[in-house]
């Protein structure tokens, strides 16, 4: 049995394709493993323990071909995978030893290499083709024979399979101890042959014919060895005098056409791939070893083959620049005859339908619940329909034959003198193979999938159908909420109308009276002000991506009035522009980011120029994987509004000419991009980089450079900062949290990966918003400890000792994947069932002081605190941060009635560390017993602490100023 499927296509939040190929439960992947890839496949219940091979097409690239890559092998691993070979380019080993900081495991052992030859295995054969193959006459043999034993050096502490010390939580430290420092801190040179395209032809082996057996009983052979010496080819004669010959009793061998895979991103590699014999013959696995190999630059045959390739299926990844119906490209689709299926993957021809239909279905029933908090996702249908004459002429037969006998090479016959067959490239596309036939849904999948960007709205007019039918008062509650939602909108669509005809009087002389003033956080006096500070959750998971919650990246936008000499030209619904900081950036932050806001420049173009700092907080894969490509996207984003301009003849200066990035990262971060701009020349202009350890105390900061200092200077000036302190997380080597105050007051405080930590709490104290890493409930304690996170009521502890006034808490585990059970309780309730907890060897911090939060103020606090729970696509602003509680009906009903979640995925990468059943958790090593009355508090039925079965059907258990989520 053999199965190829499209499982990724490219989308505004996908940029590579994937073609899966399965034999016998055996995979193998062709294509570009982009960011957000590893998500997809999750969605689509395709498991990477069954991988076998990759082959990455076209050229070397983290954005567009390997994004996807880093998350995906670590997951691999995790599922128990030992071995996998990886497959590309002369660069592919350098571009998997630059993931060294962060993705290395001894629980499996991948091959890197480069596909100079054909790659035989016990299924197929493939045959590398790499287009453009220019030769590097840059470096030495000895210099390249160095790098390449440099980086083979590299990979082989990546994954050396000794199953020795097992999966380590703490990789920053455990990379320091297991590469050299040569080979942890060098930064291996790229080749210079940068601009290869990688495709593959994908021949599977000839399935061999069935002996016949009733026949030979019929003709009287014995059942010995008689019948494997006609099997292998030798006659036998019968008594009577009769021959009996091996294709008398031998059914004939099936050849099964190959696949093509073809990766052609420009003009240049278009010109190359015309030379090349695609219908070579392909050498058996007998003739490999007899040191025999395909020759696609050549005409000639190989001795010993006996037939001209056949193609059914040839996938086209296309740049843009290589239109697919030009006569130029016709002709050479032509080559390949009539049956042959051409998958066209060229952006004009796929429809932007959306990658992560789950994770969409959820956007649609929180839109449902709260408009103002969540955009309707961005999608768009092919700009350009594939031609008619090129369609398949009729409905598609459910088996079509696409193997013939090996004695009959030549191509079937024409169907109705058609061309060629095309089809857009869409995930779902799948052909089964099975014997001498194959079951095809291609053309109708393509049909069907050309419509699906159109569905969203349908999908949550079904959602509130049925909440009409099942809770009335709900869908009341959901209309007037909406009514009011879209009246706002009028509203604001007229006032912007308003700032466009210039009727609207100028910012007042006392919000802008001075250059101070003019550039600070909307007004330096007035407190309330504050609310208009709003914050984008791009991703709300741990880990890694899944099916609902991608892996963590936050942006926070703070508005700035403009400077009296713009006078609004570019920003003309509102008085101020706004700037904005990232606080970590996992994978497809900048995907998330297209989805939400759409193409162009008043979309995400304009949410990425105004990010003026970025924040990394550790080297974990999930916090700084998207990192690259969120500072191409910046760059190109740029590069796109001064070509605008450009176009207006408009050449005065704006706040937003600046291209300045401040990126505030471990060492690390900027290593990682440095080795990369290797490939992308450039990558760091613009970029502005400070250690996080500057901003460490003073006693402890072991750098205080002066060029520090100056960068810190110009970003001081650039967000009206008055300082920011960093303090070392209670997680892994080099890892940090981090407060940052302005100078009209306010506070900004971010944890990152931490447990609770009083050094923390000292640099926040007093914080007007703190984003805080909530990973585990309660009942998980002993986990969160381990892992080194926090649970929820922890955070809770941690914003009461800061008196924070705004609580953001995101970073949950992939284990509470749509619904977060544990927001079921107040924070009151939380900090009650905290008592009697005591510190533990791995935080320093495990509110050992939780006498203070039950002082008299302690209820006046939680009134007054506005918490939310972040889901990713959600914007709020400060001053609607304690609506949430008002959704919580409507999500019970959705989640419970709605959305069939999912089977649970580990919340971390190590799923050796099973989570703690019942609700009474271990002694903590190191730690003094457990309060076990505290813990009964969280049995069934105790008020506050519900479970999943419970939570639908419980009381309205709202106890303090809305905080009940």
């Amino acid at each position: 049995m053999f199965t190829a499927r499209i499982v990724v296509h490219p989308t505004t939040d996908l940029r590579g394709t994937l073609l899966q190929c399965d034999f016998s439960g055996h995979r193998f992947l062709f294509g570009r493993v982009a960011e957000g890839t590893q998500r997809a496949l999750l969605s689509r219940g395709s498991k990477l323990s069954r991988a076998r091979q990759i082959f990455m097409t076209g050229q070397t690239s983290f954005v567009d071909q390997m994004g996807g890559l880093p998350g995906l092998l670590l997951s691999a691993a995790d599922q128990g995978l030992q071995q996998l070979g990886i497959y590309g380019d002369k660069n592919i080993a350098w571009a998997v030893a630059t993931l060294r900081h962060a993705v290395f495991r001894d629980s499996i052992d991948i091959a890197v290499r480069h596909a100079a030859e054909d790659i035989v295995n016990d299924f197929m054969t493939v045959v590398p083709v790499e287009l453009d193959n220019q030769e590097d006459r840059s470096v030495s043999p000895d210099d390249g024979k160095a790098l390449d034993e440099y980086i083979t050096s590299v990979l082989n502490a990546m994954f050396p399979l000794t199953k020795n010390s097992g999966n380590n939580f703490d990789e920053i430290a455990y990379a320091a101890k297991r590469f050299s420092k040569d080979q942890l801190i060098r930064a291996p040179d790229v080749r210079r042959d940068k601009g290869s395209s990688m495709s593959y032809i994908i021949q599977p082996h000839t399935v061999r014919g069935k002996f016949n057996g009733r026949k030979a009983d019929e003709f009287g052979i014995p059942k010995d060895n008689t019948r494997n010496s006609i099997i292998s080819g030798n006659s036998y004669t019968l008594p009577d005098g009769r021959v009996v010959t091996t294709d008398m009793l031998v059914d004939p061998d099936q050849y099964i056409k190959r696949l093509i895979y073809l990766d052609i991103p420009t003009l240049r590699h278009f010109e190359d791939a015309k030379k090349k014999n695609w219908l070579a013959d392909v050498p058996t696995s007998a003739e490999h070893k007899m040191g025999m190999r395909t020759n696609v630059d050549s005409l000639d045959r190989l001795p010993g083959t006996r037939h001209v390739g056949v193609v059914s299926v040839i996938v086209h990844q296309l740049g843009p620049e290589v239109h697919p119906f030009s006569p130029e490209y016709t002709e050479f689709m032509k080559q390949f005859g009539p049956d042959c299926e051409h998958i066209i993957g060229h952006p004009d021809y796929i429809p932007d339908s959306i990658s992560h239909t789950r994770s969409a279905q959820l956007n649609a029933a929180l839109r449902l619940v709260s408009p103002e908090n969540f955009n309707q996702l961005h999608t768009a249908g092919a700009n350009s329909q594939i031609p008619k004459k090129y369609l398949p002429l009729t409905p598609p037969s459910t088996v079509t034959r696409l193997t013939q006998p090996s004695n009959s090479p030549s191509p079937e016959p024409p169907v109705d003198n058609q061309e060629f067959r095309a089809i857009p490239l869409v995930t779902g596309i799948e052909y089964r193979v099975k014997g001498s036939t194959v079951e095809s849904t291609a053309s109708e999948f393509a049909q069907d999938a050309l419509t699906n960007y159109a569905a969203l709205a349908n999908m949550q007019e079904e959602l509130l159908s049925d909440i009409m039918v099942r809770a009335p008062d709900l869908a009341e509650r959901i209309k007037v909420s909406q009514d009011k939602y879209y009246k706002r909108q009028e509203r604001h669509v007229a006032r912007r109308g308003r700032y466009a005809s210039g009727s609207t009087i100028e910012v007042s002389s006392s919000s802008s009276s001075s250059d101070n003033e003019s550039e600070g956080i909307a007004v330096s006096e007035d407190k309330k002000a504050f609310g208009n500070v709003s914050i984008i959750a791009v991703g709300t998971g741990s880990a890694v991506p899944a099916v609902f919650r991608n892996v963590i990246g936050t942006i926070v936008r703070l508005p700035f009035y403009e400077p009296p000499n713009y006078k609004r030209r570019y920003w003309k619904d509102a008085p101020y522009i706004t700037k904005s900081i990232l606080l970590d950036c996992g994978e497809s932050t900048v995907g998330n980011l297209a989805r939400m806001f759409g193409p162009g420049p008043d979309g995400v173009d304009q949410k990425l120029r105004e990010v003026k700092l970025a924040f990394i907080s550790h080297m974990h894969g999930d916090h700084h994987f998207g990192l690259l490509t969120f500072v191409k996207a910046r760059q190109e984003a740029f590069t796109r509004y001064r070509i605008q301009r450009l176009s207006e003849a408009n050449l005065s200066d704006t706040p937003m000419d600046d291209n300045t990035l401040y990126l505030v990262a471990p060492q690390m971060a900027v290593g990682w991009l440095e080795e990369w701009e290797q490939i992308y020349p450039g990558l760091l202009d613009g970029v502005r980089f400070i250690d996080a350890r500057f901003f460490l105390r003073e006693q402890e900061s072991p750098i205080y450079t002066p060029q520090f200092a100056s960068v810190f200077s110009d970003l001081s000036q650039s967000l009206n900062i008055a300082t920011i302190r960093v303090v070392k997380a209670v997680h892994c080597l080099d890892s940090y949290s981090g407060s940052i105050e302005f100078h009209n007051g306010f506070k900004l405080s971010y944890s990152g990966d931490t447990r609770p930590n009083e050094n923390f709490v000292d640099i926040g104290k007093n914080t007007s918003l703190l984003i805080h890493e909530a990973t585990m409930d309660d009942p998980l304690l002993a986990d969160a400890i381990s892992k080194r996170h926090s649970t929820v009521s922890e955070a809770l502890g941690v914003a009461r000792h800061m008196n924070a006034r705004n609580l953001f808490l995101t970073h949950f585990s992939q284990r509470y994947p749509v619904s977060p059970r544990f927001f079921a309780a107040s924070a009151g309730e939380r900090l009650s069932g905290m008592r009697g907890l005591r510190e533990d060897r791995h935080g320093m911090f495990l509110l050992r002081n939780m006498s203070s939060v039950f002082q008299d103020d302690a209820e006046n606090w939680n009134r007054s605190l506005k918490l939310t729970l972040a889901y990713d696509g959600m914007m709020i602003k400060l001053k609607d941060m304690h609506k949430q509680g008002a959704w919580t009906d409507v999500l019970r009903f959705v989640f419970r009635n709605l959305l069939t979640e999912p089977e649970e995925e580990s919340d971390e990468l190590f799923p050796s560390q099973k989570p703690i059943k019942g609700p009474t958790p271990p002694k903590a090593r190191g730690g003094a017993p457990w309060d076990k009355n505290a813990w009964k508090k969280r049995k069934r039925g105790s008020p506050g602490f519900v479970d999943t079965a419970e939570q639908g059907d419980a009381d309205d258990r709202s106890a303090v100023a809305g905080n009940t989520l």
